[in-house]
């Protein structure tokens, strides 16, 4: 399995992992800005909806096949299972920008694999997400102060 293809699926288990966690804030934020920490979730889930299918689709257009289980997923994926069921506002932000750092590092070396194997869309799509989620965690540390 090329780097490229190993990276994709990774990213494609942690998007569905975030898709969970991030729904698990969205129900269960607590406190006097519940509204819009629940409308800024619900953001997130549907974003992490989206980078789950772009990575699967993006595996099959270099001819592998992306993770097709939930027991696929979960072995897969390096994020951090959120057992809490009771969440403050900072708590989710600060949870959050720790797994947005890590999708940001996860980008950056899919970045490099697909410069490596001379991967041109694989490459700039990355490098899309890599801005992206600069910007996410530049809100996100905004957020904190």
């Amino acid at each position: 399995m090329s780097k490229v293809i190993k990276q994709l699926k990774q990213i494609q288990a942690d998007a569905h992992a975030l898709y969970i966690k991030v729904h698990n804030y969205h129900w269960n934020v607590k406190g006097m800005d519940f509204h819009p920490v629940h409308a800024y979730t619900e953001g997130l889930y549907n974003e992490m909806s989206v980078l789950f299918d772009d990575m699967a689709e993006r595996a099959i257009i270099l001819g592998d096949k992306p993770y097709l289980t939930i027991e696929e997923l979960s072995k897969a994926t390096k994020i951090e299972t959120e057992k809490g069921d009771s969440f403050k506002s900072r708590e989710i932000v600060e949870k959050i920008t720790a797994d947005f750092e890590y999708l940001l590092k996860s980008f950056k070396k899919l970045s490099v694999a697909a410069s490596e194997e001379d991967d041109k869309g694989t490459e700039a799509f990355a490098d899309e997400k890599v801005a992206k989620l600069e910007k996410d965690l530049w809100m996100l540390n905004s957020m904190q102060k």
